[in-house]
């Protein structure tokens, strides 16, 4: 150990190590030391401060030189002092023991991979922008292959409490540079909710690190893929010469006939459907919003469940039993997930021969609502059709009445409009 009776920051900017040395502590004040060490990037300067606890020496780092200059070295030592005089009348904790807790503190915060499991896990328990129901599970998917592609990996493991904005900027531009931006919107979304979250439960003190980061890609929509009539009529042609399986061709005109989306259609169950008063009650764990929906049913969305009864001896499952689904598959139970999509997918090419459009499951729902404003149907009206929440803040807030008459009058002129279109007798109306 050296001592100099007289250093200068200058004259601790040029010190160097002996030839052979890697490592030495020279004292600079009474308390105060400097440590140097050789590192592959250069020397390292640290300052120490020696203390007693308990009859034992313990050294604690201060902070790094020039970071950390000479006089603010010495300041941070005479308040080390006063600690240390305070933790011997018992007033304060001992420096030494307060660094201790706070290097514990600081290796037992959690990873972001670690609050990400959190985040998920409060998600499942209730969510304030669905009024205090859990989030879909199909939304936990999305925000699990979201960190698993393009997070995980670079920021998983670092603590959560010291991400930077390059790190975080880093995972967004990783799908942007594979020409992804999709994608990219989709991470930073994951990760503007992640860091809020973090902030919430105070794993990030200070600055937002997420502050001054862009979304990469606003969300603009694109046209809307809807078949006009013309091409409707092409489809329902092509689907009555395929071979699909009955239930999923119904599948298909369900949706068309009510605006529902895929997955209400396919998991639909007898016990829903109340034919006498012409509603499908969807229950709100089936529906996006967590609500509840009644669907009124057209006259030829009647016929179209009368036929699914009858088609119901083609779906005995296995074991002589059968499920209450109203378009079960080949097995008896639910519908694949892909069965519309698989079915749409192999009638594409017959279909543009016939005039029609290359349609996709969500493409039956912007169909049923274009559909709605050909035939003149408000759109307010149309929109609670499609169970979409009232956007305009005023007509929420002061408009308590239901619409369900107008809303029963919007399925009936679709379900007819399309009944129409079957037989050929319907004006074809412009796009």
């Amino acid at each position: 150990m050296t001592r100099a009776t007289r250093w200068t920051d200058e004259k601790i900017k040029s010190l160097k190590l002996a030839a052979g040395s890697s490592e030495k502590r020279l004292m600079v004040d009474s308390g105060l030391y400097l440590r140097v060490r050789q590192r592959r990037e250069g020397l390292a300067k640290h300052w120490q401060y020696r203390v007693q606890v308990h009859g034992a020496r313990h050294w604690l780092t201060m902070g790094s030189y020039p970071a950390l200059t000479l006089a603010n070295a010495r300041a941070q030592l005479l308040r080390h002092e006063v600690d240390h005089a305070a933790a011997k009348t018992g007033e304060a904790d001992h420096p030494a023991i307060a660094t201790r807790q706070a290097r514990a503190a600081a290796k037992a915060r959690p990873t972001v991979a670690e609050v990400f499991d959190e985040w998920l896990a409060d998600k499942r328990l209730g969510s304030s922008r669905k009024g205090g129901a859990p989030v879909r599970e199909r939304t936990i998917t999305i925000l699990k292959d979201n960190f698993d592609l393009d997070i995980r990996a670079r920021i998983g493991d670092v603590k959560v409490s010291r991400l930077t904005r390059a790190a975080l900027q880093a995972c967004i531009d990783g799908p942007r540079k594979r020409n992804a931006p999709a994608s990219a919107a989709q991470v930073y979304r994951t990760l503007r909710g992640l860091v809020s979250f973090a902030i919430k439960r105070d794993y990030i003190e200070g600055l937002d690190p997420m502050r001054g980061i862009d979304n990469p890609r606003p969300y603009r929509p694109g046209p809307v893929n809807a078949a006009n009539d013309a091409e409707l009529v092409a489809l329902f042609g092509t689907l009555e010469s395929s071979a699909i399986w009955p239930t999923t061709r119904l599948a298909i005109e369900l949706q068309l006939l009510t605006g529902v989306r895929p997955g209400e259609a396919r998991l639909a169950s007898w016990d829903e459907i109340d034919l006498e008063k012409a509603t499908w009650t969807i229950p709100s764990e089936r529906v996006k919003s967590g609500r509840m929906f009644i669907v009124h049913l057209s006259p030829a969305a009647i016929a179209l469940l009368e036929r699914a009864r009858d088609l119901r001896g083609l779906n005995s499952t296995g074991d002589g039993g059968r499920d209450d689904f109203v378009l079960p598959g080949a097995t008896g139970r639910s519908l694949e997930k892909v069965a519309v999509a698989r079915a749409l997918t192999r009638i594409a090419e017959r279909l543009a021969d016939s005039g029609g459009k290359r349609l996709r499951p969500h493409d039956l729902r912007r169909t049923f609502r274009t559909m709605l404003s050909r035939l003149g149907i408000a759109p307010h009206v149309a929109e609670l059709c499609m169970n979409h929440q009232e956007t305009e803040t005023m007509r929420r807030v002061y408009d308590g009445y239901d619409y369900r008459d107008e809303m029963k009058e919007a399925w009936d002129k679709a379900g007819a409009h399309i009944a129409s279109l079957r037989t050929g007798d319907a004006l074809i109306l412009r796009t």
